[in-house]
């Protein structure tokens, strides 16, 4: 069985934020609606910071599936370093790849 190297975080906050921006925008046409337009300027600059934040999201990483062990030992290594997990696995694919083409100048630190 393999497990799956994947941002689940990115997802989750990106669907957390799409549904406040949603939330902001209702409650931003009540408040017009009310006539209440201290609440509209603040609902408003709130709702635009957040489609600004939305739309400069980086797009989701791609999934690399991973054996048990390896996982593992990813997980152990991120929490004996202190590393971020994601870390530790772009360096291990780089130290790979520059093993395959030969090329030592693809990655500085090998894990």
């Amino acid at each position: 069985m393999t497990k799956s190297l994947a941002i689940f975080a990115t997802q989750r906050n990106r669907i957390l934020l799409w549904m406040s921006t949603l939330l902001m925008a209702i409650a931003t046409v009540d408040a017009l609606v009310a006539g209440n337009w201290d609440l509209v300027l603040v609902l408003g600059l709130a709702l635009v910071v957040q489609l600004i934040v939305l739309l400069t999201l980086r797009g989701r990483r791609p999934v690399v599936p991973l054996r048990d062990d390896l996982y593992r030992w990813l997980e152990e290594r991120s929490a004996t370093t202190g590393e971020p997990f994601e870390f530790i696995a772009d360096r291990c694919v780089a130290a790979y790849r520059a093993g395959l083409s030969r090329d030592s100048t693809v990655v500085e630190d090998r894990p």
